[in-house]
């Protein structure tokens, strides 16, 4: 038995040693190195080796030297960004196996953690703040990963969470509250944080003027205008927003500079930027 044993660590260097133990016994008694990692893969102990490596028909998904190093780069990437192997192990529990069953190689999961460390944890305060707010986590480094390494979840949901609390983020620091509805639907709009930035701080200039021109002469308006009428108009093109733009405009002889510069052309409203 011995001997079977030496050639199992052998040939699989670093793994656990109760496959060793199963494999070197299978080994012994057919003879044969492919018999052997069969019938061990067969094996109901093989199972609780490696968690996650079969599929519902039976198949492996990965040969065991590979299923170990896969976890093994896991491990590396969220080291690469500063994240102890006991953390990443908290991390990864639970997680393992459903990222082996959907699939998440390497390089998905790499991009995932660039991804989340890029768009949350190097960014401003106010965008991991309402990342936390809003998706049910806490602001620790591990909640923050957690909160994107679910693998039942795409990339492009992700992604779309991550630039969702760019925008929301950038509202706050701009010193307005946006619901998680709102930045959703800024997001699938197509902006940016960079554009979200520039959004915001143009209503903290363009808000108090329209509203000032509500109320020149003394008047009352019917609906103050705010910041998602501002939204409506800047981003979304509301014709009703942008001819209360015009109107209001129209009376004072002026004009209104929504994102990307807008000029009144033939009492029109024009010169929106396009996302």
């Amino acid at each position: 038995m011995e001997e079977f044993l030496n050639k199992a660590r052998a040939l699989y260097p670093g793994l656990p040693e109760s496959f060793i133990q199963l494999y070197a016994r299978y080994w012994e008694s057919t003879g044969d190195a492919q018999q052997a990692i069969s019938q061990t893969r067969q094996d109901p102990q093989y199972d609780n080796i490696f968690p996650g490596n079969k599929t519902e028909r039976g198949q492996i998904r990965y040969d065991e030297v590979t299923y170990f190093a896969l976890e093994d780069s896991y491990i590396g990437t969220l080291a690469e960004y500063g994240i102890p192997r006991a953390t990443s192990l908290n991390i990864l529990q639970d997680r393992f196996v459903n990222l082996l069953e959907n699939e998440v190689s390497a390089n998905e999961f790499q991009q995932r953690v660039a991804a989340v460390y890029r768009g949350i944890q190097e960014n401003i305060p106010q965008v991991q703040q309402f990342y936390a707010d809003n998706f049910g986590i806490n602001l620790d480094e591990q909640s923050i990963f957690l909160g994107a390494l679910d693998p039942t979840v795409g990339e492009d949901i992700v992604a779309g969470k991550i630039t969702t609390a760019q925008i929301g983020g950038e509202a706050a620091r701009a010193g307005f509250t946006i619901s998680l509805e709102e930045a959703e639907r800024i997001q699938r709009f197509g902006l940016s944080q960079q554009e979200a930035r520039r959004l915001f701080t143009q209503a903290q200039t363009e808000i108090p003027r329209i509203q000032e021109l509500q109320t020149r002469g003394g008047r009352e308006p019917v609906e103050q205008f705010g910041l998602t009428e501002f939204t409506e108009a800047a981003v979304f093109q509301s014709p009703k927003e942008l001819e209360e733009i015009r109107r209001l405009e129209a009376e004072e002889q002026s004009s209104f500079t929504p994102i990307g510069g807008a000029t009144r052309r033939g009492g029109r409203v024009t010169g929106l930027t396009q996302y």
